[in-house]
């Protein structure tokens, strides 16, 4: 790893190829490298076969393990758009694990792309989710956004070894994402806000999704995203803190916290969405801890005619 601060054009080319063992050879298993990026945890630190062990596990944990929990327990609706969006959750985990356990180009994308198609599902849900069951409201639009993954999966294969055309075209996405979300977001907050009674159907839908959505923020906002900052551009001078930590910590960088809050904020986007949709469908919700820990929406077992009067 670099011994000092790099700077945001060096810092998303993989370094890791420039060690050897001493006598030319490369020192880990999966060396030379071939992904375009290389993140703070040391490489092979605490394993010659695994190169980022602590990245590894918080990708399991944190990501593929939430997008299980939201297949088994965080659809209430049993609408394939939903599991569809935490099925993709689980790939990304995967894909992530693969990629911090051996910084390799395939790996690579197999945790890339997936993020880009997750924000494409995501864009559907919002997009759609106040139509009819079974009524699409656009119905050309799941066809126009596989077109638009598509397009995005050439463009990354073209510039796949800039890491940088990954960032600027997932981050254009997710803008366009939480642009929407947010939206929806505040008109429920007005709704809510405007004197509504507070027992009917949907004044507890919105509050519930509101729920969520603050519970997004905080967690991607707030947590997330300053320490993703943090451990890629300041990475030079964590560094020593982090290989000095005692074994089995030894090595953990951040980006073990950013893994796990990334993946828990997109559950609490894509319940925040569940919750919109119970309402459009004319169910009444609620929620409830999934093992004590992990919150999701569930549907109340009675369904009304008219959600906005009921």
């Amino acid at each position: 790893k670099m011994s000092e601060s790099p700077s945001v054009a060096s810092y998303f080319i993989n370094k890791s190829q420039e060690r050897d063992d001493g006598g030319g050879a490369p020192a880990g298993y999966w060396e030379p490298h071939t992904s375009s990026v290389d993140f703070c945890e040391s490489n092979y630190l605490l394993s010659d076969v695994v190169v980022e062990p602590h990245n590894v596990w918080s990708s399991l944990i944190g990501i593929t393990l939430v997008g299980v929990l939201g297949v088994l327990y965080g659809n209430p609706t049993r609408e394939w758009r939903f599991a569809l969006n935490y099925s993709i959750l689980v790939v990304i985990g995967l894909g992530s694990a693969c990629l911090h356990g051996s910084l390799h180009w395939w790996f690579q994308s197999s945790d890339e792309l997936p993020m880009i198609y997750l924000v494409i599902g995501a864009l559907y849900c919002i997009v759609e989710a106040e139509s009819p069951r079974g009524e699409p409201k656009h119905p050309n639009l799941s066809t126009y956004l596989l077109l638009l993954g598509c397009v995005n999966t050439a463009i990354y294969y073209a510039f796949q070894h800039l890491y940088v055309i990954f960032l600027a075209t997932f981050l254009g996405l997710l803008v366009v994402f939480l642009y929407f979300h947010a939206q929806i977001a505040w008109r429920l907050h007005r709704e809510n806000r405007g004197g509504g009674k507070r027992k009917t159907v949907t004044f507890k839908n919105n509050a519930i999704a509101l729920r969520f959505y603050i519970l997004h923020v905080m967690a991607y906002f707030f947590v997330a995203s300053p320490i993703w900052v943090l451990d890629m551009f300041y990475c030079g001078h964590l560094l020593p803190l982090y290989n000095n930590l005692p074994f089995p910590m030894k090595g953990m960088t951040l980006h073990v916290v950013w893994h796990i809050c990334a993946g828990v904020s997109t559950h609490f986007i894509i319940q925040f969405l569940v919750a919109l949709r119970a309402t459009a469908l004319g169910m009444a919700c609620d929620t409830r801890c999934v093992l004590g820990v992990f919150p999701v929406v569930f549907i109340v077992p009675k369904t009304i005619g008219d959600p906005k009067q009921a």
